[in-house]
């Protein structure tokens, strides 16, 4: 019996799926935790010794540029569900960075939890990290980087090129160096 040609395509591309998933999981090998529907495109990195938590549908968009996810040990990157990661992100913790549901990270962003450098000229010394919380449905754009202690409250949206360290309440729009509000976004 053969089947026609719009149910071979259809079971081709249903096959290809679950297939995309087990090669994303394989390269991601290292993280404690991984949701149904994961994406990963290209080279991403998981290092460390700590914990690295994917939610489901997660996109992993390394075509451009390798995403770097680095947990110290003792630390841990919780992502949530529906997330998008693109090419050059690095996300770093030495305690805790949390990221919340459906949040779009654009291009070469950086996410520390820590300076990662000594303090007064001490190599040992290194200060204490601060977490970096991550609300739902945010958006930061290409080249953001949050700081140790960043809060970016749900539904923010973070402009291009714009430092934060501190916490910006839910709603708002910002942009600079350091970042200040432009605005507050509409409650939908």
């Amino acid at each position: 019996m053969t089947l026609p040609k719009s149910s071979l395509a259809e079971s081709a591309v249903r096959s290809v799926r679950p297939m995309r998933e087990r090669i994303a999981r394989l390269r991601l090998w290292r993280c404690v935790e991984i949701g149904e529907g994961l994406s990963a495109v290209g080279r991403v990195y998981v290092r460390g010794a700590g914990r690295v938590r994917l939610g489901a549908r997660v996109t992993l968009d390394a075509s451009e540029a390798p995403i770097e996810l680095h947990a110290l040990e003792g630390a841990e990157i919780v992502i949530g569900d529906d997330v998008v990661i693109c090419g050059g992100t690095s996300i770093e913790a030495q305690a805790l960075v949390s990221i919340g549901a459906r949040v779009r990270i654009e291009r070469f962003c950086k996410i520390i939890d820590n300076h990662f450098h000594a303090v007064h000229g001490s190599r040992t010394v290194r200060p204490g990290s601060k977490p970096v919380v991550v609300g739902d449905d945010v958006t930061l754009g290409a080249r953001v980087i949050l700081l140790s202690g960043a809060s970016v409250g749900a539904g923010s949206l973070i402009h291009a090129s714009s430092v934060i360290s501190r916490r910006v309440p839910a709603g708002s729009e910002m942009m600079g160096v350091p970042a200040m509000a432009v605005r507050r976004l509409a409650a939908e």
